[in-house]
């Protein structure tokens, strides 16, 4: 505790007054957005008034010596500098501040009901300001009883401290303003909601949101060594000035993050240049090989494509035995979920990435309203193309929930969905961030299962990862064929890298991050297009963990052939991507991820893509052999290979099927098992898509091909489906 006893005597004195011929007191010296930096009842009861920052230190007036208990309080401040003030003066400009002592002081509630609000709202408002905690402004715009402008308005009234419409009016751009700008961080500007306004040669003024919160003012006024005064203004006006202030570089960083930090972790270039000569290497090898003897070289290649698929088939047995056999889904009972207290949980952040999605919208909206979690503490952005007018069109229309931000995205290239996520991060309040697609319906729980399983580990927990489903899994066969695929991945394979310590690829929504290992580790890959898959293994490289939690999100299965193939290519583009972006440096990768997880690596993200790539080539060679008896084909199975290649046609097809059934009876749905038996037909199209990957890969490796949502028929009955199993996972 500080001793402020040697400091009396050689104490500064204050001047308060500015005119006693006047009969009342005028406290123009005292900036009253300081004076509220403690209680009214506190101020009056140990003479003390704070009336100003100054290099750091907010300026105390009093009159005596300080007690212990106003000591105490002083000590809970932070750095103060006492003045010497006369008694009379320091209660006379009490008075003006904060009103005589018998005054009633002027609540809230009471202004807020002066301003029409209904007694019961406010009755509601301070039940909820008792369970939650957190000031009663912020909860009123969170539930939409007040807008941001009228709470500024009321705590102007409440206070005296001027209102300031940053709406209509920019702060200044001289050169001193731009200097101050970048004496805090922009994450700090967006955590005290403050922004400057003008300098004067002996202060700064602040505009802000929260007049009793001092965090900001006194880091400024420390870092500027001047004195800092402050006016009041709304949420809407703070964040208008943020996002101009910073837009340019919110793209910058937005782009080039992980590329200036990890260049070599950054897919900008697909492939390097060692790695062109090492495939010219190999290529040269291949051709040389056949020219020498061609059947020895052809039996070669093809026994070695043979043997990798076989341990591809392998590893899927293995899925099927680690996922059935151990789980190790953390799960929370909703009892524990009921006993988080609602005062203690911080700041959530959820990135919603959307564009041509405005048929969509209204399924948002209803999804984020049902979140289980206090709506002061929810911080959504909803990340939206600048030339996608039709869809912020639709935002605007949609009078989405206050605790809902519109975030325009600048179009410039590339144009990927993990580049407007990297742009709303820079945005993110939030100690924890979520991402959800614009159609999920998550269940209405998570956020707060998230926590939990935050709370109960230790720091190295970087990513939760929670499943996903379909609500239209009944529209038609694709849907079922995806839905069964969906179980295989977040019931058996995800699960089974977890359980064996094995690199995660993530999924594209309701993985939870800590928002600043996420920064750390350089967020997302702009270039990448499986962004998810990429960052699941950066985590892994960089030492960190991932889990998975029996927590669901519902969203749309894709139901139209063309609309497949064209997300279907992407992903497995992606993974192909994020495969050659990882391997530049293999033994090194090695050493990260560890012997294990180098080969889990290998087998999860190079491997699926191989398998539907490698299909059609051996369909075409069997079907050759039925119809043509062609000589070569012989020469291109020596004995033990072409038994293990019959052993692959045999047990690969059965153990894929068998995983869909297995899947999709995992997570109950029994009605899709009989549809596992047409597996093979599903495995037409994806290596279709895969061809087509690969074909992108060379000509536009970072060109991203939309999915079009909402091409279910959203009736009375699809809404209702959907509110049963998001009940139905949050009971």
């Amino acid at each position: 505790m500080p001793d402020f006893s040697g400091r009396w005597e050689g104490m500064k004195s204050a001047t308060l007054i500015s005119d006693t011929k006047v009969g009342c007191a005028l406290a123009d010296g005292v900036d009253r957005s300081a004076a509220f930096a403690i209680s009214r009842e506190d101020a009056r009861t140990h003479g003390l008034l704070p009336f100003g920052w100054d290099q750091g230190y907010l300026c105390i007036a009093i009159s005596e010596s300080p007690s212990l208990q106003a000591r105490l309080i002083l000590d809970n401040i932070g750095p103060v500098e006492l003045y010497r003030a006369t008694p009379v003066d320091l209660l006379m400009a009490q008075w003006e501040i904060y009103g005589r002592a018998s005054d009633k002081s002027a609540r809230f509630g009471e202004l807020a009901l002066q301003k029409g609000m209904p007694p019961q709202v406010i009755d509601e408002l301070l039940a909820l300001q008792k369970d939650q905690g957190g000031p009663i402004g912020s909860l009123a715009i969170a539930h939409e009883s007040l807008t941001s402008w009228e709470v500024a308005e009321i705590l102007g009234e409440q206070t005296g401290v001027e209102t300031i419409n940053l709406l209509d009016r920019s702060p200044d751009t001289t050169p001193e303003v731009k200097r101050v700008w970048h004496l805090l961080e922009e994450k700090h500007w967006r955590e005290y909601e403050m922004v400057p306004l003008s300098v004067t040669p002996t202060e700064i003024t602040v505009a802000l949101t929260n007049p009793f919160e001092t965090r900001g003012r006194q880091e400024l006024s420390r870092k500027a060594n001047m004195r800092v005064t402050a006016v009041l203004t709304g949420r809407r006006d703070i964040l208008k000035v943020l996002d101009a202030q910073y837009r340019e570089s919110n793209l910058t960083v937005s782009r080039t993050l992980l590329l200036r930090h990890r260049p070599d972790d950054s897919a900008t270039k697909t492939v390097t240049r060692a790695q062109k000569i090492t495939g010219a290497i190999i290529l040269a090898a291949i051709v040389a090989s056949l020219v020498i003897n061609r059947d020895v070289a052809l039996a070669t290649v093809s026994s070695f494509l043979v043997i990798a698929y076989a341990i591809l088939v392998g590893h899927r047995l293995w899925i099927i035995r680690q996922g059935t056999r151990d789980n190790t889904d953390l799960k929370f009972a909703s009892e524990e979920v009921a006993s988080i207290d609602d005062s203690t949980v911080p700041m959530y952040t959820i990135l919603i990435p959307a564009r041509d999605e405005a048929n969509v919208l209204g399924v948002l909206k209803e999804a984020l309203s049902r979140m289980d979690y206090p709506k002061d503490r929810l911080d959504v952005k909803l990340l939206l193309e600048e030339d996608d007018e039709d869809t912020i069109a639709a935002a605007r229309k949609a009078n989405l929930p206050s605790f809902m931000e519109i975030v325009i995205v600048p179009p410039e290239d590339p144009r990927t969905k993990p580049k407007a996520l990297n742009f709303g991060l820079q945005r993110a309040r939030g100690e924890f961030i979520t991402i959800y697609d614009a159609e999920d319906v998550p269940e209405p729980t998570q956020l707060k299962k998230a926590l939990l399983a935050f709370r109960q580990a230790d720091a190295n927990l970087a990513c939760v990862q929670a499943k996903l489903s379909y609500f239209n899994i009944e529209q038609n066969v694709l849907t079922r064929w995806f839905t069964s695929e969906y179980g295989v991945w977040f019931n058996l394979l995800l699960p089974a890298l977890h359980a064996a310590s094995l690199p995660i690829p993530l999924g594209g929504t309701s993985n939870h991050f800590r928002t600043e290992i996420l920064r750390k580790i350089g967020a997302w890959d702009p270039y990448n297009v499986t962004e998810d898959a990429d960052l699941g293994i950066r985590l892994n490289k960089a030492g960190y963990r991932t889990t998975v939690m029996d927590s669901f999100t519902y969203e749309e299965a894709n139901s139209e052939f063309v609309n497949w193939i064209r997300q279907r290519s992407r992903w497995i583009k992606g993974y192909l991507q994020t495969w050659l972006v990882h391997m530049r440096h293999p033994l090194q990768l090695r050493n990260q991820l560890g012997r294990r997880g180098f080969w889990g690596f290998q087998l999860a993200i190079l491997g699926t893509p191989l398998m539907f790539i490698l299909n059609p080539i051996y369909w075409l060679i069997t079907s050759l052999w039925f119809m043509t008896h062609w000589g070569l084909i012989p020469h291109l199975f020596p004995p033990g290979v072409y038994y293990l290649g019959m052993l692959n046609l045999l047990v690969g097809n059965f153990v894929f099927a068998y995983l869909n059934a297995v899947g999709s009876a995992k997570e109950g749905h029994w009605s899709l098992v009989p549809y596992a038996l047409m597996t093979p037909l599903y495995w037409t199209m994806m290596s279709l898509a895969s061809w087509k990957a690969l074909l992108q890969l060379i000509t536009r490796p970072s060109h991203w091909e939309k999915t079009q949502h909402g091409l279910t028929d959203w009736t009375a009955t699809g809404q209702s489906q959907r509110s049963r199993q998001s009940n139905e996972v949050s009971a």
